[in-house]
């Protein structure tokens, strides 16, 4: 196999000599703008090359990779200009080798990249980033899919049927090889001893076997495995094999692609009622159906690119971390103003909440790591998501009054204090780590914070307010594409699990330790001296009173909570004032509430441990600095 890198300068040269070529020496049956005139290639994913007929096949086949593996040592990009791969240097006249990589390493990869277009394909049928040669999905008679589509198929029912094959095949051949009492005695020739031999069994001298009659299941199945037999001997593809049935040899079933093979399944079609053997017989169909137009063109190229895998990344980072929404919320993904939100999920709320007391978490997918896209116009329109997000979950709380199952839970905004529940957002972005580049790491190791402090890039209209509407943190992540292509294209459903829990807990963590990190935070709990006005409850007294100073640094964890939290940036709590000075924020502000209040700080790890606050002899009668 050729490998072959998305975005890295190639030469013409080089490039003609991997890629189809009409008789002129022009480069054809590839998508409109796959080669830029830099000698780039804009898309990712398979290549068949049709006009390398007569040379190996290893010649034929070309994988373009993704542009995330570039540059993933610390060879990458050096004083030179040369880029790597997998701590190897690419050129761009010559094959890329890996000869110390792990057996099939850059094969199973390019399976993996494969199946995630395919995939996606399955998800998004109608993207038209997606090049494949009259392709189309083929859950219909209208079938017509690409090759990748086929094999992933056949690989998908032979793991989902195993035992299939082998039930059927001892069902067919039992009883083979048995004698058939009855047509031996009938027609073969036998020998009576005489009287005097001791004996009066009769002898025969050839008996005639049971066969049971030719299953046409059977023949449904051998045509499954010859063309599974017939991918791999002609495309590389390592498909599965069985010890039961022997493949038709690959001349002899090439002239069954096309027509002749879709008559074949119609003679026996009417013989297949379980819903298995129909699924295998569709599968057959799609085949022979993608057999005739790939015959039809002389065998020539054959193709699955895309030019925009950034939104292939996007789909299997949403299967891996988002939630599936129901219709009437999708509004909160595909925004009114024509905005798109890669991810979106509930988890638990980040101050004193329990499982019950839920938030949005809101992502962003970077499909490649560079140190530039977390600047800027990325930054601003992730805060306009968030900003959208608040508002829409407040509108639709408003208009459905709380009776509506998919928002129960969400409470965005403390009616009592006004202030709002801190909204978590996050970049991810695929990285191969120069240290583990042939390592799969386990799903708490495939997933890590970013170095890159955005403290200073929050949005915010007014310092020190946590609880503002427009206060928004954000952080970014890193994860292992790796992982990401091998849980979002493996059949069982446990690594997309257990990666989702991993990350998520991960992300709520963090952002916890952010607030840590930031904040101070307090418990108050108000007298029962403070005045009341008008019969209000004295925790409602207590925010009337103080309103004006306390805005954006107060919240209520729930309507029926005795207590009151309070946060403040540290900077702010820690300042040191002169002393001919006026006094401080902080000294405003704890000498403001002296009085009416009981105090103690909280530890935001209890956020973490889910513990409730409860009203301790470690009060304080004044907000102290810690």
């Amino acid at each position: 196999m050729i490998f072959l890198f998305e975005q890295f300068p190639y030469s013409v040269e080089y490039l003609k000599s991997v890629l189809p070529l009409d008789k002129e020496g022009r480069f054809k049956d590839l998508p409109n703008g796959f080669i830029t005139r830099d000698g780039k290639l804009d898309g990712v994913g398979y290549l068949f090359n049709g006009s390398k007929k007569g040379e190996k096949l290893t010649d034929s086949i070309v994988f373009v990779l993704p542009k995330v593996f570039l540059d993933s040592s610390p060879l990458a990009q050096n004083d030179s200009g040369r880029v790597s791969a997998f701590g190897k240097e690419v050129s761009p006249n010559s094959d890329f080798k890996l000869d110390d990589a792990p057996k099939d390493f850059l094969a199973n990869l390019s399976l993996w990249v494969s199946s995630s277009i395919g995939k996606y394909r399955e998800a998004f049928p109608t993207d038209r980033a997606m090049d494949a040669p009259n392709a189309r999905g083929f859950s219909t008679d209208k079938a017509c899919p690409t090759l990748i589509d086929v094999k992933n198929a056949m690989e998908r029912f032979y793991s989902e049927n195993r035992n299939l094959f082998a039930f059927v095949s001892k069902n067919i051949h039992s009883g083979n090889n048995r004698v058939d009492w009855r047509r031996t005695m009938r027609k073969m020739p036998v020998l009576v001893p005489s009287a005097g031999s001791g004996t009066l069994a009769p002898v025969y001298m050839e008996l005639v076997n049971k066969k049971k009659v030719f299953d046409l299941d059977d023949r449904l199945i051998v045509l499954y495995f010859s063309a599974m037999n017939y991918i791999e001997e002609t495309f590389g593809f390592k498909m599965p094999k069985s010890e039961f049935y022997a493949p038709m040899r690959v001349n002899e079933f090439r002239r069954l692609l096309g027509h002749r093979g879709i008559m074949e399944l119609r003679r026996i079609k009417h013989k297949y009622f379980a819903d298995k053997f129909l699924r295998l017989y569709n599968i057959m169909k799609a085949f022979f159906e993608w057999g005739g137009n790939f015959s039809a063109c002389g065998f020539g190229s054959e193709y699955l690119l895309t030019s925009k895998y950034n939104n292939v990344f996007e789909h299997m980072i949403d299967k891996l971390v988002g939630d599936d929404l129901p219709s009437k919320m999708a509004h909160l993904k595909n925004q009114k103003d024509g905005k798109e939100i890669d991810h979106l999920y509930k988890d638990q709320q980040l101050v004193f909440a329990d499982e019950s007391q839920k938030i949005w978490f809101i992502g962003d997918s970077k499909y490649y790591s560079d140190k530039n896209d977390i600047v800027g116009e990325s930054v601003y329109k992730q805060f306009t998501y968030a900003r959208n997000i608040i508002q829409y979950n407040i509108s639709d709380l408003l208009n459905y009054k709380g009776d509506s199952k998919d928002y129960q839970g969400l409470r965005y905004r403390d009616s009592l204090t006004e202030g709002y529940s801190v909204t978590p957002n996050f970049f991810i972005r695929g990285e191969v780590p120069a240290d583990k580049i042939f390592e799969m790491p386990a799903a708490a190791g495939a997933i890590r914070k970013d170095d890159a402090d955005l403290w200073n890039e929050r949005n915010r209209h007014f310092e020190n307010r946590l609880f503002d509407r427009d206060t928004l943190l954000l952080q970014v992540y890193n994860v292992n594409f790796l992982y990401v292509l091998k849980a979002f294209t493996a059949k069982s459903s446990s690594l997309r699990t257990e990666f989702k829990r991993t990350a998520r807990e991960k992300f709520r963590r963090n952002f916890i330790q952010q607030l840590r990190d930031r904040y101070y935070f307090w418990i108050v709990w108000v007298k029962d001296s403070i005045a009341t006005i008008d019969k209000k409850d004295k925790i409602s007294a207590f925010v009337d009173k103080h309103y004006r100073i306390l805005q954006g640094k107060l919240f209520r964890t729930r309507d029926n909570a005795d207590f009151l939290v309070l946060a403040l940036e540290k900077v702010f709590v820690q300042k040191e004032g002169l002393p001919d000075d006026d006094p401080t924020e902080f000294e405003r502000l704890a000498e403001a509430i002296k009085g009416d209040c009981e105090v103690f700080r909280w530890d935001a790890e209890d956020f973490v441990n889910d513990q409730v606050p409860s009203k301790k002899s470690k009060c304080r009668e004044k907000l102290e600095k810690p």
